[in-house]
């Protein structure tokens, strides 16, 4: 609660995701970089995760699209090739959907970092006007 009345909410409380919020006070910004923070160290097992699952997904699929390339009974290497990339096409699906979560964790990642940045150098300016005032 701030000193307004106003109810203070940093994060979704059933997804985790960070809501939008701007704080206006020195506390209120110490909060938010503390609720980044902590939200960012959390994040390292969980990206950790889905790097080891795209990987995994990775080597599935190349391993299954070998597999289907050398058995294939066709004479042309070609054809050889386009039935192993349609035999694994599910495979490759899941590949794809790794790859994207992977990539959404990092970009959230990074967009959570340049926002603690910000506000860090927010509360920089801040104690610096404290102390520039005598108080």
């Amino acid at each position: 609660m701030t000193n307004d009345g106003r109810s203070v909410e940093v994060a979704d409380i059933d997804t985790g995701e960070l809501i939008a919020y701007e704080p206006v006070s020195p506390v209120e910004i110490e909060f938010i970089i503390r609720a980044i923070g902590e939200r960012l160290e959390r994040a390292v097992g969980i990206i950790d995760a889905l790097q080891r699952a795209r990987y995994d997904a990775e080597v599935a699929y190349s391993k299954a699209f070998e597999t289907a390339k050398l058995t294939s009974k066709r004479e042309l290497f070609s054809d050889r090739r386009a039935e192993a990339l349609l035999t694994c096409l599910p495979m490759m699906a899941e590949l794809n959907e790794a790859k994207a979560k992977l990539h959404h964790a990092e970009n959230l990642q990074d967009a959570l970092g340049k926002r603690l940045s910000g506000l860090q150098t927010i509360a920089k300016t801040f104690a610096n006007a404290y102390n520039a005032s005598g108080r």
